[in-house]
């Protein structure tokens, strides 16, 4: 049997479909769908390319205001630590911001950390201030700027090692966010040695939180950053005794989280 042949017509009608799945198809390349792992290509100085977690909420995302949040120190090693054995370092799954952030319609950025280290006698990865930093920051600056989100009203959010990386990322491009969320941790260096916070002439707001039951060391450092961050002129706010127990993140609180972000940053 014969193929019918295709009428002049007929193939009109197929070239505008093929450039309609065309179109669509380099729209959807441009901009990212609601969640998608790594939508636009980032490297750090050293050449190496960085993921990370891009969450927004359905239909129109410009203009909107950016939380990144930074997980605590991970490891498959921990299962082997009987004090570690249920930590899982609070990631962004596991927090209840992806739906927040959804009903909310706030960006969530969620880096991925790239270099290990040793921690307590295992392989870790968990935001080591020196290597991380640099893919950091141009992963906040690529994703604000193809997703046109506004700039001037970024949030930092972490727990754990997460939260002491937020201080030194806050510290280290004065004005680029309004406030952080420092959860179970403090400013504290490499060496887990307390940092005073420099004075500046438009200081971020720091909100600070730990769970009941967390570890009494880490509500030290807590109580203590938070004072010296109040004597260097900075607007601060202390969540003290949250659930769940534990060193997690208190999802729970989300909603208060941001409030006082939003508050803290936004003084006047």
């Amino acid at each position: 049997d014969r193929v019918a042949p295709l009428s002049y017509g007929k193939i009109g009608v197929m070239k505008k479909a093929s450039l309609l799945l065309l179109f669509l198809t380099l729209l959807s390349c441009a901009s990212p769908r609601p969640s998608q792992q790594t939508p636009w290509p980032v490297r750090d100085r050293e050449g190496n390319l960085r993921g990370y977690k891009l969450y927004l909420p359905p239909g129109e995302y410009r203009g909107l205001p950016l939380l990144v949040y930074f997980h605590g120190v991970v490891s498959e090693g921990f299962s082997r630590i009987p004090t570690l054995r249920g930590y899982t370092g609070s990631p962004v799954e596991e927090t209840g911001l992806i739906e927040f952030c959804r009903r909310r319609r706030i960006a969530l950025l969620a880096p991925e950390p790239l270099y290990a280290y040793s921690f307590l006698g295992v392989s870790a990865k968990g935001w080591l201030i020196s290597k991380e930093r640099d893919g950091v920051e141009r992963i906040i600056d690529r994703v604000i700027e193809k997703a046109g989100l506004d700039g001037g009203e970024v949030y930092l959010a972490g727990i754990s090692a997460g939260a002491a990386f937020c201080h030194h990322l806050a510290q280290g491009r004065p004005g680029r966010c309004k406030a952080i969320l420092s959860h179970s941790q403090a400013y504290v260096d490499e060496g887990s040695r307390l940092l005073t916070p420099p004075r500046r002439e438009k200081p971020y707001g720091v909100l600070f939180a730990y769970c009941d039951g967390d570890y009494p060391e880490l509500i030290d450092f807590v109580v203590r950053s938070e004072a010296l961050y109040r004597g260097s002129g900075y607007k601060t706010v202390v969540l003290k005794n949250l659930l769940p127990s534990g060193h997690r993140w208190s999802s729970p609180n989300n909603e208060r989280f941001w409030r006082l972000l939003r508050r803290l940053g936004n003084p006047n």
